[in-house]
């Protein structure tokens, strides 16, 4: 049976009888350090959290460790006792009071000179909690914090293993974030990758039930939300805000995106390049304070290790870029055409491929230099993809090609035909000093039609590219004659 909070203040017969209990138990157990208290919590406004919390009873253990008689200390407040580092000790007797939950919480109170070691728990008062304290002397402090910094060395290490194990980069990443959120308490964890434009969420961890924002954490202005991060890193090298109201007045764009996604508190650790560009960030939100971790070791140092390998990662996609792309157009290249080809031959009866070369091209490039010759060949790569719903490649030069790999018909081969050829009936380039047309020479070559191997398709189609070739330059030349 849980009691009324109101009863408390009119009738207190039957709490100051369990009081007096208690005080008889904690006299027959005198050697024991059991410094506890009774508070009843003061909610905010909105009724989301505690505002301050009032003492109902303190044992005389509890009364010496924060230096008050027993009698003044009733009706006093949590705050007059711990005047500071107290937010997140009334965000634990909040959730004890309404949601049950016990926690343990270890603070250095400057007021009182003493590290004091916390258990909040609930009772069966409704909007009350009771709070046993040990004041930890030096040696136990040191016992503690090497006690802390193993486990969480351990898990800097349990992580920093994940993070460069082998496999996929998007899975290795993803389940990181997980096992880090089983360490840090927090509702979302995020890595968010920058280019000094702009600022993506890149991956995302969400607490059960928690909201997820990645989608709405796209393409953010790096001038307008993140400009003035290095402003706001601390001594240990990282962004910890406690209280997003303290940037209202200071940024407000970055306040009102902070209130809409949610966030009251956060810590985000940068991570660079190996020039100290800032790549992103690991950032925690609404994470809660663990006694057992040192949080922000743990974010700041684990950071390190996923610039490491998002440095590696984007390495190794621009090396498998520029082995399988054309560097100029951004096509594929003829080494990925060959294998694409092939690999469609194993698996499809009906495929083909078209041969594409350019008439005039070397007229162009002579003539206004290998710049704008540059330019013809990146327009004709955006004209040719455009022309058809299959993949285009860079085979070299002013040739490419096209793999189509579905079975239509040859009708429908004639008519990417004339597309090709529309294509380029503009100008590719037209400025107030020249203008630049060229044309194409295209032929195709179908599976099963013209034969199942593919370099025998290839011969095909480049001789039908030749044959129309030399069926346009016989008619420039009757046309010139």
């Amino acid at each position: 049976m849980r009691m009324d909070i109101n009863s408390i203040e009119t009738d207190g017969s039957l709490i100051k009888s369990a009081f007096m209990l208690f005080d008889k138990m904690s006299e027959i157990q005198k050697n024991l350090p059991v410094a506890y208290a009774v508070f009843r919590v003061i909610m905010n406004p909105e009724g989301d959290g505690a505002v301050d919390a009032k003492y109902l009873y303190a044992n005389d253990r509890y009364c010496q460790g924060v230096g008050y008689e027993k009698d003044k200390l009733l009706n006093q407040h949590l705050t007059d006792t711990y005047s500071d580092n107290c937010e997140e000790l009334l965000y634990f007797t909040y959730r004890a009071a309404y949601f049950g939950e016990e926690k343990h919480h270890t603070i250095y109170s400057y007021s009182l000179g003493h590290w004091v070691e916390f258990t909040i728990a609930p009772t069966n008062i409704d909007g009350c909690c009771i709070v046993v304290s040990t004041f930890i002397d030096d040696s136990h402090l040191e016992r503690e914090l090497l006690r802390r910094n193993s486990t969480t060395d351990d898990a800097i290490v349990r992580i920093a293993r994940m993070i460069s194990s082998e496999g996929v980069f998007e899975d290795i990443m993803n389940n990181m974030l997980r096992e880090l959120s089983l360490i840090i308490h927090s509702d979302r964890l995020y890595i968010m990758i920058t280019d000094d434009v702009t600022m993506d969420a890149r991956f995302e961890w969400c607490t059960e039930g928690a909201e997820s924002y990645i989608d709405r954490l796209q393409s953010l202005s790096f001038e307008k939300y993140f400009i003035n991060w290095r402003h706001y890193l601390n001594d240990d090298e990282v962004i910890q805000i406690d209280d997003a109201a303290t940037l209202k007045e200071s940024e407000p764009a970055v306040y009102d995106a902070l209130m809409k996604g949610g966030v009251e508190r956060f810590v985000c650790a940068p991570f660079y390049d190996n020039k100290h560009k800032l790549l992103g960030f690991l950032c925690t939100i609404n994470y809660v304070a663990n006694e057992k971790i040192d949080t922000i070791k743990l974010i700041r140092t684990i950071s390190h290790f996923i610039g490491f390998r998002i440095r590696n990662h984007t390495l190794l996609q621009l090396l498998d870029y520029r082995g399988s792309h054309d560097e100029l157009t951004g096509l594929k290249n003829r080494r990925v055409f060959g294998e694409s080809l092939k690999v469609t031959s194993r698996l499809k009866d009906h495929f083909g491929i078209f041969y594409v070369d350019l008439n005039f091209f070397k007229h162009a490039n002579d003539n206004y230099g290998h710049m704008v010759g540059n330019e013809v060949l990146k327009e004709t790569a955006r004209r040719l993809s455009a022309a058809s719903d299959y993949e285009v490649y860079r085979l070299g030069g002013d040739e490419f090609a096209i793999l189509v790999d579905d079975d239509i018909s040859e009708e429908e081969y004639k008519d990417i035909l004339r597309s090709l050829d529309e294509a380029f009936q503009k100008p590719v380039l037209e400025t107030d000093e020249y203008t630049i047309n060229i044309g194409i020479s295209a032929g195709f070559a179908m599976a099963p039609v013209d034969g199942t191997n593919p370099n025998e398709l290839r011969k095909i189609a480049d001789m039908r590219m030749y044959e129309n070739k030399r069926r346009i330059h016989e008619e420039l030349m009757k046309n010139s004659n």
